[in-house]
């Protein structure tokens, strides 16, 4: 049998790239293979934790890194040898993001320190690589060259999500060119559900929160008076407050279609929370509490989504907003496109090529944005035929078949074939 084991951030943590391996996991399990993973203690972490603390899972999970910025390699060691019997042919997968692994000095060294102990078969994903920054000819940041220069000659196989990202790693290291492989992002398979059965669960679920005050259960119910009217529009987005997001946007382009479209009631509204807390993202968060205001249709409820009702709350937008500096790579838009939600986005790195790839549109420019919501706005059938497009690459790309090309590439990397081409090209 087919194992491997993960090394990366896992829920209860809060986190993207958590909720990524969960999902991988998962579905690796479905098809069979053995799989287990070493994760942070949820307790000792600088991440949220999810107030349902307990896990569901058919793997073993153990929580032994105590931070992202102190490591014992000996302890993932004693981890990773508790994981498997000898003899067994298994792969250590290391998921890799900025807020992991944040010492990257210190991450090579891990590197080294596995190859050492004789450590075979290492492959790392990378999830958050640029590939069109301007500080280096390759697309990718400096930093990145450096990691990716220092960490290469003691890992196995590197794994990207996009083509962009194989292209800057190819041409910046042709060397370790067959070590590069592409399997794209996985995409979670939803059942269809209308939208106004996905609004009638945001608003129930906002509606039975404890904790909400009367002008928050005001502000529900004035939402709920508009969001289900037909001439109403509704754009926004989900998730964690990050300024990189850009999420005031949502309000002046509001008040901009509002003008442009008289007849029609155009809604602005933001569900999200803070991921962890720092003086720049407390401030932004403040600009969108006082930028709330039901009377102008601008509604911000300050709180965490639980994943079970996540892509619903996309799939309740009209238009999903994803203009942001940060455009690398989106965990939130597979999420968008499994539930069959529309999204208008910027035209960058991993999260423009995807969203080429589905038929959704990707803008050069602001004003470009703004002329493709004024676009769809006044006709709005044209949607759906986006949205068919990016049904077959939910299809494609759905972590059934996702888990089934990590297989492939496990079991070409043991037996020492070549490795598969799997979401690439030659």
């Amino acid at each position: 049998m087919t194992k491997i084991i993960f090394m990366s951030g896992f829920p209860p943590m809060i986190h993207g790239i958590g909720s990524y391996t969960k999902y991988l996991v998962d579905a690796l399990c479905e098809k069979d293979c053995d799989c287990g993973v070493i994760s942070f203690d949820p307790n000792a972490c600088e991440f949220p934790i999810m107030k349902e603390k307990k896990v569901e899972c058919d793997y073993p999970v153990l929580y032994t890194i105590p931070s992202c910025y102190d490591y014992n390699f000996n302890l993932i060691f004693d981890s990773l040898t508790k994981l498997y019997k000898n003899g067994d042919n298994y792969v250590f997968w290391i998921q890799q993001g900025d807020s992991f692994w944040r010492n990257r000095l210190k991450f090579v060294k891990m590197l080294k320190f596995f190859k050492e102990k004789k450590v075979k078969n290492i492959i790392v994903t990378h999830h958050t690589l640029n590939f069109q920054s301007p500080e280096t000819r390759y697309g990718l940041k400096k930093w990145q060259y450096e990691l990716l220069k220092n960490e290469l000659p003691y890992i196995d196989v590197n794994t990207v999500f996009t083509n962009g990202v194989y292209m800057a790693i190819t041409k910046a290291f042709p060397e370790y060119r067959d070590k590069i492989v592409l399997i794209r992002h996985g995409v979670p398979s939803y059942p269809r559900i209308s939208q106004n059965n996905a609004k009638k669960e945001i608003i129930s679920w906002l509606e039975s929160k404890n904790e909400l005050k009367k002008d928050w259960q005001k502000s529900v119910e004035d939402l709920n008076s508009k969001i289900f009217e037909r001439i109403s529009i509704t754009f926004g987005d989900v998730g964690f407050i990050d300024n990189r997001k850009l999420s005031t946007n949502i309000h002046s382009t509001i008040k901009l279609f509002q003008k442009k479209f008289p007849n029609k009631n155009i809604i602005g509204l933001y569900i999200g929370t803070l991921s962890f807390l720092s003086k720049q993202k407390i401030s932004y968060l403040q600009r969108l509490k006082n930028l709330h205001n039901p009377e102008n249709n601008f509604y911000f409820f300050e709180t965490y989504v639980p994943e079970r009702l996540f892509a619903k709350s996309l799939r309740a937008l009209d238009i999903v907003h994803m203009w942001q500096e940060d455009c690398r790579q989106s965990g939130k838009f597979a999420h968008a496109i499994g539930i069959g939600a529309y999204v208008i986005g910027r035209k960058l790195e991993g999260v423009g090529e995807t969203l080429k790839m589905c038929g959704y549109p990707a803008l050069n420019t602001y004003k470009d944005f703004l002329n493709e919501i004024e676009r769809v706005t006044a006709n709005s059938e044209s949607i759906d035929l986006m949205k068919k497009n990016a049904s077959k690459y939910a299809r494609t790309y759905n972590w059934e078949n996702q888990a089934l090309k990590h297989i492939e590439l496990v079991e070409s990397l043991i037996s020492g074939g070549k490795l598969p081409l799997l979401d690439g090209w030659e």
